[in-house]
């Protein structure tokens, strides 16, 4: 009886950090008449939305898994214009290694995965392409960077839309694969 005591003022302490909406309604704000926020109800998700991008991405690090290797929770997800990398800062560990991958659902696109040191240098990676099909259910393309990093420490991935057949933005999707 003490313990679940001692229990219910932690927890009310920490509720207000942790506040409970409804599994299948929410609240969002929309525009009102500058006087204040409106907020109206809005259904939420239960889980995220996957995307075309992300299901070809982790598919391409499935076939690490085979190797040994684990898919790490989350991933990352941006727009990409040609030849206009974008760059996400990681921290990579010595004794590990590591395949990123990523996938755009945008047919006949080339993509290009990169790793730099916290200086900036590009590091010496294995790279693997595959550009995908014309049409049919894997459309799209995909790429993966390969590293064994010699120390630990902070490190940049870029993806890169290399060629695409519209001047338009391509989203795209990064997951990572270590062991």
């Amino acid at each position: 009886m003490k313990r679940v005591l001692f229990h219910i003022p932690v927890l009310l302490l920490l509720s207000p950090l942790c506040p409970i909406i409804a599994a299948d309604e929410a609240t969002v704000e929309v525009p009102g008449d500058g006087l204040g926020k409106a907020l109206a109800p809005h259904p939420r998700p239960v889980i995220p939305i996957p995307t075309e991008g992300r299901r070809l991405a982790l598919e391409a690090a499935g076939a690490f898994c085979n190797d040994g290797f684990r898919i790490r929770d989350g991933e990352w997800s941006s727009s990409l214009t040609k030849e206009t990398p974008v760059f996400l800062q990681i921290t990579l560990f010595a004794g590990n290694r590591y395949w990123f991958v990523a996938a755009t659902p945008s047919a006949a696109c080339s993509l290009r995965v990169t790793l730099y040191d916290a200086a900036g240098r590009i590091i010496k990676s294995e790279q693997w392409q595959d550009p995908g099909e014309s049409s049919g259910p894997h459309t799209g393309a995909r790429a993966a960077a390969g590293v064994a990093p010699g120390q630990s420490g902070q490190y940049f991935v870029s993806v890169e839309l290399l060629e695409s057949p519209s001047p338009a933005p391509v989203e795209a999707t990064l997951v990572t694969a270590y062991k």
